[in-house]
């Protein structure tokens, strides 16, 4: 399920064109924001043993979510935490973003929280944003209860629900593909 608000509004009462946020010269007026809700199950054949080890290779992961282009780790004493460099076209923008990503929270082999925040290099487009993922076990292997809350800013904001919604939704269809494939692949081997 995804859930869009913008500027407070729910996404099935918003309107399309004009645009809340922007003034007539195709500037962003200040404080226009958009949170995105998402919250998805995803079935795995893998123990959640496995699934655990693939959410803490984070090399491995991220190249199964679509747009990362690069994640680092930042070196902070007592802290996990990553910087990463995301792309994605979403209708008439093409938005590269750099992120920090710091998990927050990580109970083996359950559950793993992190927040993240970042913007572009032009300072357009921000976001900020926690999420969550939930492991337990399911015939005949895990249930991975993902949860993301995105608070949107900017330009990108502008474009209002539909686009954002339906390109998330992709987004996250690709990275279950991916993943799922991911443990299909090995029970075929096996």
């Amino acid at each position: 399920m995804i859930q869009l608000v913008c500027d407070g509004t729910p996404h099935d009462t918003l309107p399309l064109q004009p645009h809340p946020g922007t003034s007539g010269d195709g500037k962003i007026v200040a404080g226009h924001t958009m949170l995105l809700k998402l919250a998805e199950d995803l079935p795995l054949s893998a123990s959640i043993e496995e699934v655990w080890r693939l959410l803490r290779d984070t090399s491995r992961l991220t190249s199964l979510l679509p747009g990362v282009d690069s994640v680092a780790p930042l070196q902070e004493e007592g802290n996990e935490a990553y910087t990463a460099k995301v792309s994605e076209k979403i209708g008439p923008f093409k938005i590269t973003m750099s992120l920090e990503v710091r998990v927050t929270e990580a109970v083996e082999p359950s559950l793993l929280k992190a927040t993240l925040k970042g913007a572009d290099s032009m300072g357009l487009n921000r976001m900020t944003g926690s999420l969550q993922v939930a492991l337990r076990p399911a015939s005949p292997g895990t249930q991975m209860h993902f949860e993301a809350s995105v608070e949107i800013l900017g330009k990108l904001a502008t474009l209002g629900a539909v686009p954002i919604r339906r390109r998330t939704t992709q987004v996250f269809a690709e990275f279950a593909k991916n993943i799922q494939g991911q443990f299909e692949a090995r029970a075929d081997s096996a």
